[in-house]
């Protein structure tokens, strides 16, 4: 019986050709050799209400945060809804609320806005 034949009956097919069987991983190829490569993540802290410590993508200083609150779509939709739903005369609360508005973080070496935590 020839080789082919008896892959055939037995097995469906015979291997083909670069085919790596046994305990070496199958039919995929050999993996490379990543040794003595370090991979560093540097994750930066989430900011949000209060001033935050991290590097500025900008001036690539450490900084702590400067912020301001500025008026968001959460500060117009509750203006929206007391305007509708109470009296037009507290509609203007939300905009003196610091916690219905978004925040800006800045850097205080290069001004820049590095990140704006909305509140919706």
């Amino acid at each position: 019986m020839e080789n082919g034949q008896q892959y055939r009956g037995q097995y469906g097919s015979p291997p083909q050709p670069g085919f790596q069987g046994g305990d070496k991983g199958g039919a995929y190829p050999p993996q490379p050799d990543f040794q003595g490569v370090t991979q560093v993540v540097i994750q930066q802290p989430l900011l949000r209400d209060v001033p935050g410590q991290m590097m500025c993508p900008h001036c690539q200083v450490p900084v702590l945060t400067e912020t301001t609150h500025t008026t968001g779509l959460l500060t117009w939709l509750i203006c929206g809804a007391l305007f509708c739903f109470l009296c037009m005369i507290f509609s203007w609360i939300p905009f003196c609320v610091d916690s219905c508005k978004d925040v800006e973080h800045h850097c205080p070496n290069c001004k820049t806005v590095i990140h704006i935590h909305k509140r919706m």
